[in-house]
């Protein structure tokens, strides 16, 4: 599906159908998955929340199924690494399937978010976590931005091929690209900085804002970029010429804010909750990039990434400019 292609568009759109099909037909697998913990665990309080590619729209048929599996009411708790309380959920939940069902347990990982990954019979992998409700309420988030400007969500299918074809898409993985192609239409003016969504709201995982006002984008005299093929091709290519030109060492991809920030001074521009958390050892200026998730600001997204990845990166997206 190169850019340059004639059948680019097509492809393309045979790509989005594809990811809208999975999600829209990710609700009978979520309610057999929640019936079957309601009927293992009596005693508990269930809540089941799906996130992750399958659930934004921008999976691929190969892509797992997230889920956030809310156990007695712990949906708004926090804590900076996995507590007992969460440990002993994990336990609980990985033995609802130790008997016969449609679910089969494959592996048990601990870790900063501890999981339990279950295999449905029809062959979708579903990883299963306990930690918070951070990452579900991110995907809301996201979620709300694509329907503010869809074209963005064409963009992150169409990079999600483009990266696995370039072998980078271990590191740069789809919830990278999404914070990237964010940050991109941010700094175009198609789309506001997170901050301005999230003016007023106060705090509801810990010091984490997860809430946001559903404005429109003529609140911040932006409009919607029409949906087509020219129109999708010229933002890819504006897309890679930006990348392309990146100062990746001096500055933050930062949604949060939706404009440039060193990273050497980073800590000036985050709100009192980030500064009050954020520990000597500063993420985002000791490792080769800084993405900064948007919701939980201290953490850096993109520390996974090597110098020889950006290098590929910014080489490939020149490429594309060819």
């Amino acid at each position: 599906m190169a850019l340059q292609c004639v059948t680019f568009w097509l492809e393309l759109l045979k790509k989005v159908r594809i990811a809208d099909d999975i999600k829209n037909n990710e609700d009978d697998v979520q309610l057999e998955l929640e019936k079957l913990l309601k009927l293992k665990l009596p005693y508990h309080s269930i809540g089941i929340y799906p996130f992750g590619s399958r659930i934004m729209g921008v999976a691929q048929e190969t892509s797992d199924l997230d889920v956030y599996v809310e156990l007695d009411n712990s949906f708004y708790e926090y804590s900076e690494s996995p507590t007992m309380e969460v440990l002993e959920r994990q336990r609980i939940v990985a033995n609802a399937f130790n008997s016969e069902s449609n679910w089969k347990r494959i592996a048990t990982f601990g870790g900063r978010c501890p999981i339990v990954v279950v295999k449905h019979s029809t062959g979708l992998q579903c990883d299963l976590s306990f930690f918070n409700g951070l990452t579900y309420r991110q995907n809301i988030l996201v979620m709300y931005l694509f329907e503010l400007q869809p074209i963005a969500r064409y963009m992150v299918i169409y990079l999600r091929d483009w990266i696995q074809n370039i072998g980078l898409k271990d590191v740069f993985r789809s919830h990278i690209l999404i914070l990237m192609v964010i940050f991109f239409l941010q700094l175009h003016n198609h789309l506001p900085g997170i901050d301005r969504l999230q003016a007023n709201q106060e705090p509801t995982v810990g010091p984490w804002v997860t809430t946001f006002n559903q404005l429109k984008l003529s609140d911040f005299n932006m409009s919607k970029l029409e949906v087509n093929e020219y129109n999708t091709r010229s933002v890819l290519k504006q897309f890679f010429r930006f990348y392309a030109n990146f100062n990746f060492a001096q500055y933050a991809i930062c949604p949060y804010l939706g404009r440039y920030v060193e990273r050497l001074l980073f800590d000036r521009h985050m709100p009192q909750r980030y500064t009050q958390l954020r520990s000597r050892d500063n993420k985002f200026t000791r490792f080769t990039t800084a993405i900064q998730d948007f919701i939980l600001l201290d953490f850096n997204k993109g520390w996974q990434i090597k110098g020889m990845h950006v290098r590929t990166f910014i080489y490939r997206c020149q490429k594309e400019l060819d």
